[in-house]
This record gives structure tokens, C-alpha cells and sequence, in this order.
């Protein structure tokens, strides 16, 4: 009998032992998921003003995003199937090693090609990093969309934060400063990072990688829907802040639009992570795109109202919804053996955006202003197939309700 209660007692401590683990390995992933966004998000809304005042026009301002996906597209389903591989900790620690050296690119630019060098740079730490990232997040928690779902909230905080934190070092102190804080964010978050596996388990017997595993409905959307984002989200990005620059425009309005817009994207990731485990995604999926494009098309075509930054709020709150409902989508029907691989590609297609979205807004928009009208003529597919998606998805499950209530 005392043998069975000691026998008891000791599962009972090593099950909380296990779950405080696991909690500790959630929280540092989270926070480090955070400090790496973080240094994307400073940084991005103001790379295009660096660039112009370093002498850039509108052509080399607008390979400034593609430079970044030009290298990271490449390598992104390579990184897919080496984390398949077992190689989780070196992608993530050598990711976040080279977006170091990035920072130091840019922080001795005196031209645009210390920029470009450091745009490859950090596509390379993108590439590495940000699909180890997704899948290290499937392993920390059983409930792989509720922990995918935070891990975007994550990003969507970064987002909030990063384009205020940014533009406040700007103002006071320069870009060196803001690019000097990016590589203290990414320090910190090599440090979590290596805590965080420390706690999870990558060893054991892994099946082989099988591209059949991806080539499923759920997926083909998700990668679409994020290929059309990408084109619209990007563009805004890299050419609202020029036009601003070429207009004269404080940098206080540039960083009160952006911000706005990503403290509704993260306000929405909350709403979506609290909520996870009673939402259809599908669904929340199309109403994201659609809020998003919409929101974009306002601030477009009414660049000097004074209702801008509630057209801000509504294109936020549609990509906080959109993007980690889009990842759920495409990663909870994938088997675990070919995840790596699953986020690898899915993750490449905002590169694909990236490179063909700004430089075919600028063929056929010429200027700034006409280059974001056509990024969302080129976007407005992904809300379309959404719908369809949607739709059809919510209609087989009325089905199958059916046929269960009448077997």
C-alpha cells in the first residue's frame, strides 16, 4: 500500500515538474518570438526614410523589401526540411546570429549598398529563424493552435510596439540608435531561445519528409491568402512612409498610422488567442482579408483624411485576425513529420509577396501613390478566394452534422 501512494505521489510531482517545464519553455519562446519582431517591426516603417536621406530614389527604395525576400525565399524551404532534419537549434541560434549582423550593416551605411548587404543579411537570419520559430511552437504545447495563436500575439505586440519604439529613437537620437536597440532585442533573444530548448524535447526517431503531406485544400488557401497579403501589406509598408518623405510629412504621422494600425493587429491576435479553441478559422480568415484590404483601400484613396487613423484600425484589426488564422489553416492539417517543411514554404510566400509585389506596383503605378492603388488591385484575389474557401468549408461541416444525426 505505501508502495502504491509513493508511487502515486512520484507521478503526481514529476506531472507538475512537467507542466511547470513546459510553461517556462511557452513563456521564453513567447518572449523571445517578441524581442526578434521586435527588431523587424522598429526598424521596417523607417527603412525607406534611411534609405532616402542616404540619397536612394523610388527604384532602389522599392528593392529594399525584395532584397530581403529575394534571399530568404530560397533558403526558406531549405530551412523547412533541415528542422525536419533535427537541426531546430542551429536555425534559430544562427538566425538571430546573422539578423545581429545585419544591424551592423546598417548602422555603418553611408549608401544604399551597406543597406543591401544587410537586407541579405537579415533574409537569411528571416529564412532561418522564423520556421524554426513556428514549428518550436507546436511542440511546447499539446494544443498546437492555441499555442500557434499566442506565438502570433506575440508578433502582432511586436508590431504595436516596434513602429512607436522605433520612431521615438529616431526622433531623438538617430537611426544608429534604432538599429544599436535592435541588436540588444535580438542579444536577448538568443538568450531566450537557448533556454527555450533546453526544455523541449528534438531528439528521437523522425519519419521521413513528404511533400504529400502538404499538397492538401487547407494548405494551397493558406499559402495563397498570404501571397495576396504580402503584395497589399508590403507595399503599404515600404511606400506610404516615402511618400510621406517625399511630401514633407512629419515623421510623427507616419508613426501614428503605423502604430495604430498594429496596436488593433494585436488587440485582434488577442481577441483570436483567448478564443481559440471555439473559432472557425476559416471563417475568421476571410473576415480578416476582407477588413484588411478594406482598410488599406481607405487609407490609399484618402490619404489626407482625418479619419486616417481609423482606416489604420481596420486594416490592423483584419491582418491580426487574417495572419495567425491563415498559419493555424496551414499547419494543424500537416503531419508533425513534415511541419518543418510546411512552415518553410509557407513562410516563403510573404517573400514571394515581398519580391514581385513593390517592384510590379512601381511598373505600373510609376509613382508612389499609384503603386499602392495597384497593390491593391493585385491583392483583391485573396479576400475573393477566401470566400469561396470559407464557404465551402462551412457547408461540409453542416453536412457532416447531418449525416451524423442521421446514421
Amino acid at each position: 500500500m505505501k508502495l502504491k501512494s509513493y508511487i502515486v505521489v512520484r507521478k503526481s510531482i514529476y506531472a507538475v515538474l512537467m507542466a511547470r517545464s513546459d510553461r517556462f519553455a511557452e513563456v521564453a519562446l513567447n518572449l523571445s518570438t517578441l524581442l526578434y519582431f521586435l527588431s523587424l517591426h522598429s526598424i521596417a516603417p523607417y527603412i525607406s526614410r534611411y534609405a532616402a536621406q542616404l540619397g536612394a530614389r523610388e527604384r532602389e527604395v522599392s528593392l529594399l523589401g525584395p532584397a530581403l525576400s529575394a534571399v530568404a525565399i530560397s533558403i526558406r524551404p531549405l530551412s523547412g526540411l533541415l528542422i525536419d532534419r533535427g537541426l531546430l537549434r542551429l536555425l534559430l541560434l544562427t538566425g538571430i546570429s546573422l539578423a545581429i549582423a545585419a544591424q551592423t550593416s546598417y548602422w555603418l551605411s553611408t549608401s544604399t549598398t551597406l543597406l543591401y548587404v544587410g537586407r541579405a543579411l537579415q533574409g537569411v537570419g528571416v529564412a532561418l529563424f522564423i520556421p524554426a520559430s513556428i514549428y518550436t511552437a507546436t511542440l511546447v504545447r499539446q494544443n498546437v493552435a492555441s499555442s500557434l495563436a499566442w506565438r502570433s500575439t506575440m508578433i502582432g505586440l511586436s508590431m504595436a510596439l516596434g513602429p512607436a519604439v522605433g520612431g521615438l529613437l529616431v526622433s531623438l537620437y538617430g537611426y544608429k540608435s534604432l538599429f544599436t536597440a535592435a541588436g540588444i532585442y535580438l542579444l536577448l533573444s538568443g538568450f531566450l531561445t537557448a533556454a527555450t530548448l533546453k526544455e523541449v524535447s528534438t531528439s528521437g526517431r523522425r519519419e521521413s519528409t513528404r511533400l504529400v503531406d502538404i499538397l492538401n485544400t487547407d494548405y494551397l488557401v493558406a499559402l495563397f491568402s498570404i501571397l495576396t497579403y504580402s503584395v497589399v501589406y508590403n507595399c503599404l509598408l515600404l511606400f506610404l512612409p516615402a511618400y510621406h518623405s517625399s511630401l514633407n510629412v512629419d515623421v510623427a504621422v507616419t508613426t501614428s498610422l503605423f502604430t495604430t494600425l498594429s496596436i488593433a493587429n494585436f488587440t485582434s491576435r488577442v481577441i483570436l488567442s483567448l478564443l481559440s479553441s471555439r473559432l472557425r478559422y476559416p471563417l475568421i480568415a476571410s473576415l480578416g482579408s476582407f477588413s484588411a484590404l478594406l482598410g488599406v483601400s481607405l487609407i490609399v484613396l484618402n490619404p489626407e483624411s482625418p479619419y486616417l487613423l481609423l482606416y489604420a484600425a481596420v486594416a490592423g484589426f483584419g491582418g491580426g485576425l487574417l495572419i495567425p488564422s491563415l498559419q493555424i489553416i496551414a499547419l494543424l492539417n500537416v503531419r508533425e513529420r513534415s511541419r518543418g517543411l510546411a512552415s518553410g514554404i509557407y513562410t516563403a510566400m510573404f517573400d514571394v509577396g515581398n519580391i514581385i509585389g513593390p517592384p510590379l506596383a512601381v511598373a505600373i503605378g510609376k509613382t508612389y501613390l499609384d503603386s499602392l492603388k495597384a497593390s491593391i488591385a493585385i491583392s483583391s484575389m485573396g479576400p475573393v478566394v477566401l470566400l469561396i474557401y470559407s464557404t465551402a468549408s462551412l457547408l461540409n461541416q453542416n453536412r457532416s452534422r447531418v449525416s451524423v444525426k442521421g446514421s
